[in-house]
């Protein structure tokens, strides 16, 4: 295999023989990030986006990304060296044990490639040619992966505001939520984020807008990983890998930068084209256009599918609102709003008549949140029928087990009463909607002039 790659590169590379031979230890740094950084990960991530862009199903790409992570190796390494049992389960972050082991398996496959490749190719005086197809990887990977965090924070959904987060305590959020919950609060910054990301991508796409591009990259990688890093954001690995690709691409324009700071002459910089011939560098560039457009294509499709479902345009509830829970009865006797701190942890899977509640938030469609008396709060899969005037409370997302089947009345647009029977007693609660201008995180909005800081 390395043998036969030497080959191709030896017919690219027929007319650059006599041009600046590279270092020793630069042919060896560059073959092990072409392999490393350029085919084990950048390549990894953008044959996983060219699959769903092309309409692949989802588990298909899953499946492909588990081989694409070196599966058997990872497995191997992860048990032998490790001590660990690899699981592939998608859970949502980034940083699985899967992952970076994976990252490590990568890197080990590297070195030994980089070696073979060290002796059999040692003559070679540089890989000029090949360094601008890795470059190109590096290019369309991070315009793939900045299309696609652009377009979820430029339609927001990545970052969406929810209203249980306007009761819930401050200190009992992690970090993370915090960082959700701020950006969240106001779309605008958000949605600036979306766009720094987005700009950058498509200033990467052509060749001759891809050193501003890069540049932009890596302040916008560089924010993204500190971010990740300082606010516990599992997407730590991939974060630093965005942040290398946009160095390893910027470091010959931000070197040309520095040097013009310092008053020396900055000569136009030349590099080796792709291919040697006018034809091919313009068919090169039609195809990159191509590519970038349907990668942008599918950054807007699954941008908007987010925004619609889960994001900042998704479908609110019929009974929309923070409610506070005003009167609850069991069985005609009245339960006291009374925290007590005692009692021992609360399981969310179940709901007991007597678990008095101090709010009930109805945000999203097919979900319920309540607030207990001690603020800690539980969220319930729901389903309401306008028709029937029903609220369903279930364990499971299918609403196959049931865990309280509630009717409710309006009397008034700003009063809700429930009645139904939850652990087999009646219950019935009577509540009242909070006006959410009460709360100054979206109430306070933006002002030119003030008389003095707003901090409460």
């Amino acid at each position: 295999m390395v043998a036969q790659l030497a080959a191709e590169v030896d017919a690219q590379e027929e007319d650059s023989t006599e041009a600046e031979r590279w270092h020793p230890l630069v042919r060896v740094a560059f073959r092990f990030g072409l392999v490393s950084l350029g085919i084990g990960m950048a390549g990894v991530w953008l044959a996983q986006a060219v699959l769903r862009s092309v309409g692949v199903p989802q588990q298909t790409v899953v499946d492909v990304s588990k081989w694409l992570a070196l599966h058997p190796l990872t497995d191997w390494v992860g048990d032998h060296l490790f001590d660990t049992r690899i699981d592939y389960t998608r859970t949502g972050s980034g940083d699985t044990a899967a992952q970076w082991v994976s990252v490590f398996a990568v890197l080990m496959v590297s070195v030994l490639v980089t070696a073979v490749w060290s002796v059999l190719d040692r003559r070679r005086p540089n890989y000029a040619r090949l360094y601008q197809s890795f470059r190109l990887l590096l290019r369309m990977s991070l315009v793939s992966a900045f299309l696609l965090y652009g377009m979820v924070k430029l339609l927001p959904s990545q970052m969406t505001f929810s209203l249980e987060k306007l009761v819930e305590p401050f200190g009992d959020m992690s970090p993370m939520t915090v960082l959700w919950t701020q950006t969240a609060l106001s779309e605008p910054y958000e949605i600036a984020l979306g766009a720094a990301e987005l700009t950058a991508a498509l200033l990467l796409v052509l060749p001759f807008t891809a050193g501003l591009g890069s540049i932009l990259a890596v302040i916008v990688a560089l924010q993204v990983f500190l971010l990740n890093l300082t606010f516990d954001v599992p997407v730590k690995l991939f974060a630093l890998q965005l942040l290398v690709y946009a160095l390893v691409l910027a470091a010959p324009d931000i070197l040309r930068i520095v040097k013009a700071l310092i008053g020396r002459a900055v000569p136009v910089r030349a590099s080796m084209p792709l291919v040697s011939t006018p034809r091919g560098n313009r068919i090169l560039l039609v195809a990159q256009v191509l590519f970038g457009a349907l990668l942008l294509f599918t950054a807007v499709s699954e941008g908007h599918d987010a925004w619609s479902t889960y994001g900042n345009g998704r479908p609110q509830s019929p009974l929309y609102g923070i409610w506070n829970v005003t009167q609850y009865t069991v069985a005609g006797q009245d339960v006291p709003a009374l925290v007590d701190y005692s009692e021992s942890p609360h399981n969310a899977q179940a709901l007991s008549a007597n678990d008095r509640f101090r709010r009930i938030i109805f945000d999203i469609p097919n979900g319920v949140t309540a607030q207990r008396m001690d603020d800690s709060l539980v969220s319930f899969p729901a389903e309401i029928d306008t028709d029937r005037q029903t609220l369903s409370l279930s364990k499971d997302l299918a609403h196959q087990w049931k865990i309280a089947i509630l009717g409710y009345q309006q009397p008034q647009t700003d009063q809700l009463i429930l009645t139904g029977q939850i652990g087999g007693r009646p219950v019935r609660m009577q509540l009242d909607r909070v006006d959410l201008d009460r709360y100054p995180a979206v109430s306070r909005g933006f002002h030119w002039v003030q008389p003095a800081p707003y901090y409460r």
